[in-house]
């Protein structure tokens, strides 16, 4: 009589875990799908990218003038400003590049002057002279091949300016779409849920546009202060090529956890051929822009739209460059929180499905539990006599 409720509980406990192993395996077979139409897939994903940046604005517009208007003005804005900074920054950047590139034989002779005291440094190591030789010797030939290549990939360089320049006019032209038909695209997703799945889809929807829309926001935010703060230290501090650090900075910073580290690593470097007490300044401003990025302003700006640990972060970086390369480690954190996001609900929804259930259960294993501990009765022959 007894064995029947507890098969019952045994597969209702078996739900849970199924469910989760049969979307495991929908997700994994879609990430293979997606694969193979991974250029159309990062087009789409750039328009949404920049809808979602320049939402704000337009809703914004939109108070005071027709939405096509809104958007029109918004993007003329949103580009004017993007490519105006670009033709400053790119010139400044050129300039420092073509002046970077002069130098490098001064810094390998330097290098060649500091090997004695890195040999000394790396010697305790088991680092040998001639593993010292063979990597500066590897390097040297590695910056001077950036020329040659430059000088004889012209063909594939034209080629690829113009493949990115027809991306670029697809991605504007596709983000301009969705910007105009946004909210009736997601009217039309509420519509072609079923009446009960409706509220479900909603809270999806919310979901997507809280998490994607904030980390997008969050990190542009982030990287236009970091890129600031890296650029303006440096001029500070007089180190050279400052303001391509400092676009570098912005660039490494959508690259999550590592990016900062990287930019600095880079920044200590070249300050280290100004001097070692330079290279340790710069080292220790740089701890104090990680710790303003990551522990201040950081949490506040990302926590409540991704909410992903840190921990979690560099497992989505690390998967997602070795699916889908760059691209994978740049999205991999707000696909990370997405997911992340979407398994809590249906968790709860889960739990809430079934939360009568488990009172039962429960119900059902006290009444057992107090049959099974409850002393069996007297015999009636020696209730009579008494």
């Amino acid at each position: 009589m007894i064995a029947q409720p507890r098969e019952s509980r045994a597969l209702r406990a078996l739900l849970l875990p199924m469910t989760i192993l049969a979307w495991l395996a929908v997700l994994l077979v879609a990430a293979w799908l997606l694969s193979h139409i991974a250029h159309a897939i990062l087009v789409l994903v750039l328009a949404t990218l920049i809808t979602f940046a320049l939402a704000p604005l337009v809703s914004l517009l939109s108070q005071w003038m027709p939405r096509a208007a809104g958007i029109a003005i918004a993007y003329v804005l949103g580009f004017g400003l993007v490519f105006g900074l670009l033709a400053v920054v790119v010139a400044t950047a050129a300039a420092q590049i073509t002046t970077l590139v002069g130098l490098l034989p001064s810094y390998a002779k330097q290098a060649q002057d500091l090997q004695p005291q890195v040999l000394g440094i790396v010697g305790r190591f088991g680092v040998t002279q001639a593993q010292l030789t063979q990597a500066e010797a590897s390097v040297i030939a590695n910056l001077q091949s950036i020329g040659t290549r430059a000088a004889t990939d012209t063909l594939s360089v034209v080629t690829s300016v113009l493949s990115a320049l027809i991306d670029a006019v697809l991605v504007l032209i596709l983000s301009i779409y969705l910007q105009a038909s946004g909210p009736r695209l997601v009217h039309w997703l509420r519509e072609q849920a079923p009446t009960g799945q409706r509220r479900r889809a909603n809270l999806i929807i919310g979901i997507f546009n809280q998490v994607v829309g904030g980390y997008i926001r969050g990190t542009f935010t982030l990287a236009l202060l970091v890129g600031v703060l890296v650029g303006a230290g440096m001029a500070v501090l007089h180190v050279r090529y400052a303001l391509l650090l400092g676009i570098l900075a912005f660039f490494m910073e959508f690259v999550p956890i590592l990016g900062v580290f990287v930019s600095g690593a880079i920044c200590v470097v070249i300050a280290l051929f100004q001097g070692w007490l330079l290279a340790l300044i710069v080292l220790a401003y740089f701890v104090v822009v990680h710790v303003i990025e990551g522990d201040v302003i950081g949490p506040r700006i990302m926590g409540r739209a991704v909410g992903v640990h840190p921990a979690v972060a560099l497992l989505a970086l690390v998967a997602g460059t070795e699916l889908f390369g760059f691209w994978g480690a740049l999205f991999g954190a707000p696909i990370a929180g997405l997911i992340q996001a979407l398994a809590l609900t249906a968790y709860r929804e889960v739990q809430e499905a079934n939360a009568p259930r488990f009172i039962q259960d429960s119900v059902e294993e006290k009444q057992e539990e107090s049959a099974a501990s409850a002393p069996p009765p007297e015999p009636s022959e020696k209730r009579e006599s008494a």
